[in-house]
């Protein structure tokens, strides 16, 4: 996976992985474990799941160029975020505040 620091609005997100190939974005963050966790953009992508997550996350919805359209946070395992309008991109990052925030 490719690394890169991405700003969206007055926030930085340092060491963002970008999931780029089929297994990549199939993966996602599914059964890595929270000590482990990273931050992952999935591009070209408008929803998601948390099925086999092992942590929270908070999910920015992003427009094509990079503004959030959406967010949500401390979203639990086995949820689903369904397609938000004008999505074009989704950054997922751990949940600091931990499962039961």
């Amino acid at each position: 996976m490719k690394k890169i620091d991405l700003s969206i609005g007055d926030n930085i997100f340092k060491d963002v992985y970008v999931a780029q190939s089929f297994t990549e974005r199939f993966k996602g963050l599914m059964f890595v474990p929270e000590q482990k966790a990273f931050n992952l953009l999935i591009k070209n992508c408008n929803s998601i799941h948390t099925c086999f997550m092992r942590f929270n996350i908070d999910v920015y919805c992003l427009d094509k160029d990079f503004k959030v359209v959406k967010k949500y946070i401390n979203v639990r395992p086995f949820r689903f975020i369904l397609p938000v309008k004008n999505t074009c991109h989704i950054l997922e990052t751990k949940n600091e505040r931990g499962m039961d925030a």
